[in-house]
């Protein structure tokens, strides 16, 4: 199959399965509640905890995470794709199909899981996601997200805003890090596709966070 197929195939099928929210299906499994109605109204594993218990909710989260782990997962090391860079330069900035396919099924995952199908196009924050992605690909990126997570909430005792700021931080080191997991293929392994495929993290999660981050300073 061609490569740009590929591409347009499994964006399809990452889209729907970010799609499936597990906190959502959880809570309406053993409540029969609807977490849009309920709590902080949102279709998250927080919201599925506060309803029922630390239990469910840490395994609607886990599930979540799970889904953008393993949807990138498969892409890494279940089909085959060309990796020949799309151009000749320094390995550094190089980027094939097949790391172009990764950041798109991040992206989509994502996506789906903010807007999903199954309810109206509405959802989560994508942070579950995001979080399973990021441990996979470099999990780096993330313990400098997370500090800096860390450090804006002790500073300002906003949540939801410092997980903006922790992944705006991340964006520029992102693509400078020369270090990769083991796991990771040497052809995936440049600071263009760590960086690009945290800028389409980002630039998803976006409008779920922006308005909050505003907030803040209201």
């Amino acid at each position: 199959m061609k490569d740009w197929l590929w591409a347009i195939g499994c964006s399809v099928l990452a889209y729907l399965i970010g799609s499936i929210n597990f906190a959502y299906l959880f809570i309406k499994l053993k409540t029969k509640q609807n977490l849009w109605e309920v709590g902080t109204k949102n279709v998250g594993g927080f919201n599925a905890m506060l309803q029922t218990s630390a239990f469910f909710g840490g395994l609607a989260g886990f599930f979540d995470l799970a889904k953008g782990l393993g949807s990138v997962l498969a892409i890494i090391i279940l089909l085959p794709f060309d990796d020949t860079p799309f151009y000749p330069t320094n390995s550094n900035w190089q980027l094939s199909w097949h790391g172009l396919v990764c950041i798109l099924v991040a992206g989509f995952v994502t996506l789906g899981h903010n807007y999903s199908i199954f309810l109206k196009f509405r959802g989560g924050r994508g942070l579950g996601c995001s979080l399973g992605i990021l441990w996979l690909v470099n999990p780096l990126v993330l313990i400098i997200a997370f500090v800096v997570n860390l450090v804006f909430i002790l500073s300002t005792h906003y949540v939801r805003p410092a997980q903006f700021v922790g992944f705006l931080f991340v964006l520029p080191a992102a693509f400078f890090i020369p270090l990769f997991p083991p796991w990771i293929p040497l052809e995936l392994r440049s600071g263009l596709f760590l960086g690009l495929l945290s800028f389409t993290l980002f630039l998803v999660m976006f409008p779920k966070y922006f308005q909050p981050f505003v907030d803040m300073f209201r």
